[in-house]
C-alpha cells in the first residue's frame, strides 16, 4: 500500500489517482490526513464500473470509525474487503481488530 501526506502530493494525485483517505493523525499539533494510493492496475478493467461505489463506501467505512459507529464499519468492511485489488485490506483488518472489543 503506498500512503501519502503531503498535501502537495494529494493535490497533484487527486485528478488522476484514486486516493482513499485512512485515517488523521496529529503530527506537532496539527491533523495530517493520510491517504493510499490505489494504483490503476490494481482497479483493472473490469471494476471501472463499480469504482465509484466502492470508493463511496470506503468514505462512509472511514466516517461510521470516527462516529464510533463500529457495527456499522464492521458491516462495511465485509464489503469492502478485496476491492481495491486488496489495496486497503489491511487497513480494514487493522480497524476491525481495533475495534474488536468495543
Amino acid at each position: 500500500m503506498q500512503i501519502i501526506w503531503d498535501q502537495s502530493v494529494i493535490q497533484k494525485l487527486k485528478n488522476s489517482h484514486t486516493l482513499l483517505e485512512l485515517e488523521t493523525f496529529e503530527v506537532k499539533g496539527s491533523p495530517v490526513t493520510t491517504y493510499c494510493v490505489v494504483p490503476a492496475d490494481k482497479i483493472g478493467l473490469n471494476n471501472i464500473s463499480t469504482l465509484d461505489r466502492y470508493t463511496e463506501l470506503h468514505s462512509a467505512f472511514v466516517k461510521a470509525y470516527y462516529d464510533k459507529n463500529y457495527q456499522l464499519c464492521r458491516d462495511i468492511a465485509e464489503h469492502l474487503m478485496g476491492q481495491f485489488g486488496g489495496e486497503c485490506d489491511t487497513f480494514y483488518e487493522e480497524i476491525i481488530n481495533r475495534i474488536k472489543d468495543l
